[in-house]
């Protein structure tokens, strides 16, 4: 039997689902290094964090479409 590779293996890394613990991890890490601040809003505690992260957010980037 012969060893075949799909031509889609080089791409099954990003295929992945979204591991939340990395991206908090990323987000921490572009904070400590660069200084970026990347937050989730569901990251936040309670209602008033996460509406004020939204708040923040549309007065720099504008509205979200699509919601």
């Amino acid at each position: 039997m012969s060893n075949r590779q799909s031509s889609l293996a080089p791409y099954a890394g990003s295929m992945r689902d979204p591991d939340p613990a990395a991206a908090r991890a990323a987000a921490r890490k572009a904070w400590h290094d660069q200084g970026i601040i990347l937050i989730n809003p569901s990251w936040l505690p309670g209602w008033a964090d996460r509406k004020q992260a939204e708040i923040l957010a549309e007065k720099i980037h504008g509205k979200r479409g699509g919601k």
